[in-house]
């Protein structure tokens, strides 16, 4: 057999390992990571657009947060700032958006990957959550109980399109807040943060 005739094969042979339902569930559990860290990382920056604060100050803080506590963090910001006044409603709606997904992240994220036949359907990879307050929830899913804390692959991707939806109002509510405010003229020594008043306090 010629050499590019052995390679192609070899590269067929790769695509047919690399494209396993176990594969394609990690591959898809690597979508939803990147999603939603698009996600935290477009309330970082509405959370600094409406804050004092610059970027660097209040990252350190942020980055040490669980996902939970980040929605806190920003609601609490949100709430606080004049100019999201107007989206007051729409905000209510994403915090609790938010908090519901949380939920699944914390499964899809704190869990392992099988695979298993249920109800006499096909052999397929599911993500088994972990659930704290049942330390039989392998035993569960072995047993045939497909609870809230097991996904197949497409309920892995809809809770990935879950995070891209999200991540898309609040980089829009960012982009209109932008598009309407007045034109900005710095202070001079702005940049020096905290202020000199603040430092000597701390």
């Amino acid at each position: 057999m010629a050499k590019k005739g052995r390679k192609a094969q070899r590269r067929r042979k790769q695509r047919r390992r690399a494209a396993t339902p176990l594969d394609r569930m990690h591959r898809e559990l690597g979508n939803f990571l990147t999603e939603m860290g698009r996600l935290e990382f477009s309330m970082l920056l509405l959370g600094e657009m409406i804050s004092e604060e610059p970027l660097e100050y209040l990252f350190e803080d942020y980055a040490e947060r669980t996902f939970g506590r980040k929605i806190q963090w920003f609601e609490e910001r949100c709430n606080a700032s004049e100019a999201l006044e107007e989206y007051k409603t729409e905000l209510t709606r994403l915090y609790a958006d938010m908090r519901a997904l949380k939920t699944k992240r914390n499964y899809l994220v704190h869990g392992e990957a099988y695979q298993a036949s249920f109800k006499g359907r096909p052999i397929a990879p599911y993500r088994v959550g972990v659930t704290p307050d049942n330390v039989e929830y392998l035993d569960d899913f072995d047993h045939q109980k497909h609870g809230d804390n097991v996904f197949s692959i497409e309920q892995v991707k809809a809770t990935t399109a879950e995070c891209v939806k999200l991540k898309d109002q609040v980089v829009r509510i960012r982009a209109e807040l932008i598009a309407n405010a007045e034109p900005y003229e710095e202070e001079q020594g702005e940049d020096n943060w905290p202020p000199p008043a603040a430092a000597k306090a701390g």
